[in-house]
């Protein structure tokens, strides 16, 4: 019976100390997120991060994941030279429409994710799966539909081809747009709602101990790793003549009288 409340003990130990350095880890990758988003969004970050607190019941995905989808889909609208209001609605809108997609085509949320900044990248095969095609004759008549050139036989350029391109997707979306919110009560969905809910807590749980972890770190490589460098060294230094006339022995003796023995 002890022997089992023992091993029992150990094991809830284990466990304890596996998800917090779970938690842990979530917490660190969230920060990371939001120290991109605002380096990406600026003065428009706070926004995003609002808009990401309400992703999991919104769009299944936890607060980490949709920042991360927004400022993949920001450095592209970046890059079209938007900024302010109309970045934030650029990025937010694509994140939206990204998990519309994966739902409806009951696909993952990375995958719709990257059809989408694959299309922004000029790459139409991943989003046609999405039913969304994408060539170069489509994109040069709903860039002339915009404004952004005035005849279809110059070539667009990589700004050009990416307002295009996210006019050009939500125009073909159609039916996948709003997906997600229809049905949010099905089993798929109400999945990634938990999924993504349960990721927020464990981030949050890892921000609580995300400070010790950092002493503990800090620790480790300002005192400990050093001090048993010079503990190494020392022992190097003191027994290395001990190891070298052990090897010795064993080469010139022991190996030779084991042969010997042999024969």
């Amino acid at each position: 019976m002890r022997s089992y409340r023992r091993t029992a003990a150990l094991a809830a130990a284990g466990f304890a100390a596996k998800a917090g350095w779970d938690a842990v880890q979530a917490a660190s990758d969230l920060n990371e997120t939001v120290n991109k988003s605002r380096v990406i969004f600026g003065k428009g970050s706070k926004a995003m991060e609002d808009f990401a607190d309400t992703a999991a019941t919104k769009m299944g995905l936890s607060k980490q994941a949709a920042l991360d989808a927004a400022s993949t889909f920001g450095v592209f609208g970046k890059s079209a030279g938007l900024s302010g209001d109309h970045l934030t609605r650029f990025a937010g809108g694509l994140t939206t429409l990204s998990q519309d997609m994966a739902s409806f085509n009951n696909t993952s949320p990375e995958q719709a994710i990257e059809a989408i900044g694959s299309a922004l990248r000029g790459e139409s095969e991943p989003i046609r799966k999405y039913g969304i095609l994408l060539d170069d004759a489509t994109l040069k008549a709903r860039a002339m539909k915009m404004g952004l050139i005035e005849t279809t036989t110059k070539a667009l350029t990589p700004q050009q081809k990416v307002l295009a391109a996210q006019a050009e997707i939500y125009a073909q979306a159609g039916d996948q747009m709003g997906d997600f919110n229809l049905t949010s009560g099905g089993l798929a969905n109400q999945q990634k709602i938990l999924a993504a809910e349960f990721d927020n807590v464990k981030a949050k749980l890892g921000a609580q101990l995300l400070p010790i972890a950092v002493k503990v770190a800090n620790w480790l490589t300002g005192t400990f790793i050093p001090a048993a460098a010079k503990v190494w060294s020392y022992l190097k230094e003191k027994l290395g003549p001990v190891f070298a006339e052990v090897g010795d022995f064993v080469r010139d003796r022991l190996l030779p009288a084991l042969s010997d023995f042999k024969d």
